[in-house]
């Protein structure tokens, strides 16, 4: 009788987690199968992931970059490329990547249940929430991108589910101390997180372990920051650089600036409003609350603190993977002060729905591009891939960096900056026209491979338009639908056209190739 009792409770316990892994990974397969039936192959959806195993394969041979011999801060987190290190290079890298994320899904749909569990009494709640998490924070959606999101997720839900136990038991947890130390090390953003939760744990009376804790956090950030100045680089990677990057090339936190910024973010971005929602919710929340309520207010402040955060220095959109970290953070906050009973059923009501309409918009989202979105990657991207590392085989200059780079012996140069801060200062700070030939003659380099329309005058003089590559599918996720192919001088241009030639018909994926009989640009 004793067995079949703790049998019937394991079930009991299990059931939440199936009902919250079924609808996310059934989402995340059904993507992917689609995908592979459009193109006949496996591909990511973005071509990012890319420049991180490209900085993995320099990684495992001593450097630190896309190039042999040439330091470089291409990836956007410091820890991600060195868990991609295993089978550098190598074809069977890219399941690496693949492992990552899945076993990041699957962990933080597992905290996100039992933080659902202790949070919320009422069966029929728990499970509606356990189901809708996941999807609301778009985990198929990251792990199909198998960068760093997915981790991210995982450890800001890490952070959360040790503030629930501070808050339920009155202990720190080593989910606490990982997620709080980890995060922003797997994405600088991870600093609001832990910042937010320092905030709590100072309002329920353990200041001196937030403090402590926050200051390592930051600590570990400044020891990466200094390892990057140690190879002569700037403090920050181009990629950070330039999404914070002002007119003047440098970090601009003015307030009209940021104000400035959160509009546009507004008006662009879905997440964005439900987040400023939200945060409204939780302020209104917040002035009404009891003073003598250090838990509740902890928790207020603390979405408050990492919401605000998002909204006015962190990214949204790009394949809907930016935001997550805050989504899942943030709205899990807000369901556990929405589910405590002195709260009125107004909120808990609010939260539900919020997180019901972010389940719709993110798998409709998904279902929209992210079926198509690899089909887009595979017809430019694995194309010129193939053209430069099995055809032309000589330094090229590209403005999407990660697939040509990768497995590539020879050099290649950002024209974008992500790994080229000299590239990135031009473009950002004083472009002038013709600027990226002087790159290219600089480096001794033939072939560009670029969108014409993220350049315009910055095209060099003398270039000569050779080729075309286009993606000729409806829907995808890329910067352009023409990828042109300069030869950088006109000596050059006979011998690309030729080659170029040869390689069209061999063309894969929904795209078409041909040779462009062009003059001097």
């Amino acid at each position: 009788m004793m067995i079949s009792r703790a049998s019937a409770r394991e079930r009991s316990a299990m059931s939440p987690l199936v009902v919250a892994l079924t609808p996310v990974l059934g989402l995340y397969l059904c993507i992917q199968v689609i995908a592979f039936s459009k193109i006949g192959a496996f591909e990511f959806p973005l071509d990012d992931i890319y420049i991180h195993l490209a900085m993995a394969e320099q990684i495992a041979s001593g450097g630190y970059g896309v190039n042999a011999g040439e330091y470089t801060s291409a990836a956007s987190s410091p820890l991600y490329p060195f868990l991609l290190v295993p089978f550098g290079g190598q074809p069977a890298q890219i399941w690496v990547a693949v492992l990552w994320n899945l076993l990041a899904l699957v962990g933080s749909v597992v905290l996100w249940v039992r933080i659902v569990g202790d949070a919320v009494e009422d069966r029929r709640w728990a499970a509606v929430l356990a189901a809708l998490g996941p999807l609301a924070f778009n985990l198929a959606g990251a792990a199909m991108v198998a960068m760093e999101h997915t981790l991210h997720v995982f450890a800001s839900l890490a952070v959360l589910r040790g503030l629930q136990t501070q808050m339920r038991e009155g202990r720190i947890s080593w989910l606490l101390v990982f997620g709080m130390l980890i995060g922003p090390l797997i994405r600088f953003e991870g600093l609001a997180v832990s910042g937010a939760a320092a905030s709590a744990l100072a309002l329920v009376g353990r200041w001196k372990i937030g403090a402590g804790l926050f200051a390592i956090s930051v600590a570990l950030v400044a020891a990466f920051m200094g390892f990057l100045m140690s190879l002569g680089l700037e403090p920050l990677p181009n990629s950070v650089m330039a999404k914070i990057s002002g007119p003047t090339g440098s970090p601009d936190f003015a307030l009209a600036n940021l104000f400035g910024k959160l509009q546009v973010q507004l008006q662009r971005s879905v997440p964005a409003m439900a987040m400023l929602v939200t945060l409204v919710i939780a302020l209104v929340s917040l002035v009404r609350s009891d003073k003598a309520d250090s838990m509740g207010r902890a928790i207020l402040v603390a979405a408050l603190f990492a919401g605000s955060g998002q909204l006015f220095l962190g990214q949204f959109g790009w394949f809907e993977r930016y935001e997550l970290y805050a989504m899942s953070f943030v709205f899990g906050l807000m369901m556990l002060y929405a589910f405590r009973p002195e709260v009125e059923r107004t909120v808990r009501v609010l939260v539900v729905v919020g997180l019901g309409f972010l389940t719709i918009y993110y798998g409709h989202w998904m279902l929209r591009y992210g079926v198509w979105a690899p089909g887009g990657i595979y017809a430019q991207q694995q194309n010129a891939s193939r053209f430069v590392k099995d055809v032309y085989q000589k330094p090229i200059a590209v403005n999407d960096l990660g697939y040509v780079a990768w497995g590539n012996p020879n050099y290649v140069l950002d024209l974008w900056g992500l790994a080229s801060y000299r590239a990135l200062k031009i473009r950002m700070d004083e472009p002038y026209e013709g600027w990226a030939g002087d790159l290219t003659d600089e480096a001794g380099i033939d072939l560009a491979i670029v969108y014409d329309s993220w350049f315009e005058d910055g095209l060099g003089k003398d270039w000569v338009k050779v080729g075309t590559l286009r993606f000729t599918n409806a829907i995808a996720f890329l910067g352009g639908r023409d990828v042109s192919y300069y030869a950088t001088n006109a000596e050059a241009a006979p011998e690309l056209r030729q080659m170029i030639a040869d390689f069209a018909p061999t063309v894969t994926g929904p795209a078409e190739m041909w040779v462009e009989e062009g003059t001097v640009k």
